[in-house]
């Protein structure tokens, strides 16, 4: 064949390749309804802009990290010392847990917002100089389904198991913290582990964790937030709240530092005690000061 009749074929099997491709995208695309195809192109704008977002972050990090650097004022750890402040090297032997079973409880958006908030608690955590012993149990369903989408997770300094924390912790050992209940923590133990029910609640599920404590016959109480401030609403938090809370404490070895430091101001009912709200104010500013510098 001359190099001629070689290069029509060619020309014309490419044609061919490039319809048939088109036919079939026609095709997939017709078999989709206009609800699909909205949200489809609601999701790519998405992550276009998130795209965007990340890329303006960086630079913004960039240059405050430039300004610091300008002004002689000390930087956050080097990605040197946050491989030191692993769970084994750390002096903190108190054992957290989240409890990753309730994604049946939960909307798709909800469980998104749930895995970003397991993200700030390793974020926190691996920022700490003493790391809590972190544990994620029962890792399954829509939850990891949403995790394996952030890939770096698998590397993370975190102890996941598929299993339910009464196949992976001694009965005696578990304290299940939940709002409900009426027992009150007051001190931290290692020879205890403390779950964090792994749930976005919108007061659609109230007492869930504390009747599934009782039921279990297993240990609960509640954080000590009614001895050293009012909440504006019921003393539902957050899980990433809960965790920052217990690791503040670890730290700190004091409640009501602990509470204010971390709790958004709006959930607190302020009284006219001017001391206390400068308080709060002096360290909410500290922590969002902090909060910006979490990767």
């Amino acid at each position: 064949m001359s190099e001629q009749g070689r290069l029509e074929t060619f020309s014309s099997n490419d044609n061919f390749e490039r319809n048939d491709k088109q036919d079939s995208l026609s095709f997939s695309t017709a078999n989709i309804s206009k609800r699909q195809l909205k949200k489809m192109k609601k999701r790519q704008e998405y992550l276009k802009i998130k795209s965007q977002k990340r890329l303006e972050e960086r630079q913004k990090k960039k240059l405050k990290r430039a300004k610091k650097i300008a002004n002689n004022e000390v930087l956050g750890p080097s990605k040197k010392q946050l491989k030191l402040n692993s769970m084994q090297n750390s002096q903190c032997k108190i054992r957290v847990v989240i409890d990753c079973s309730f994604d049946d409880y939960m909307s798709e958006k909800d469980v998104m917002k749930f895995s970003q908030q397991l993200q700030y608690c390793y974020a926190r955590n691996r920022r700490a100089a003493n790391p809590l012993q972190f544990y994620i149990t029962s890792l399954e369903k829509k939850t990891l389904s949403r995790l394996n989408q952030i890939g770096s997770y698998k590397s993370w300094d975190i102890n996941i198991g598929h299993k339910c924390y009464l196949e992976t912790f001694q009965k005696e050992e578990i304290v299940y913290l939940t709002s409900d209940s009426p027992n009150v923590l007051s001190e931290l133990s290692p020879e205890k582990v403390y779950i964090i029910g792994g749930l976005v609640d919108h007061n659609h599920h109230k007492s869930l964790c504390y009747n599934l404590a009782v039921e279990r016959n297993i240990s609960h109480a509640q954080l000590p937030i009614g001895n050293f401030l009012q909440l504006a609403s019921r003393n539902v938090l957050a899980v990433n709240h809960v965790f920052e809370i217990l690791l503040k404490f670890t730290e700190r070895n004091d409640w009501k530092e602990a509470f204010y430091s971390v709790i958004p101001k709006r959930k607190i009912a302020f009284t006219n005690n001017e001391e206390t709200s400068k308080k709060i104010d002096e360290l909410t500013s500290e922590e969002h000061l902090k909060n910006n510098e979490l990767i």
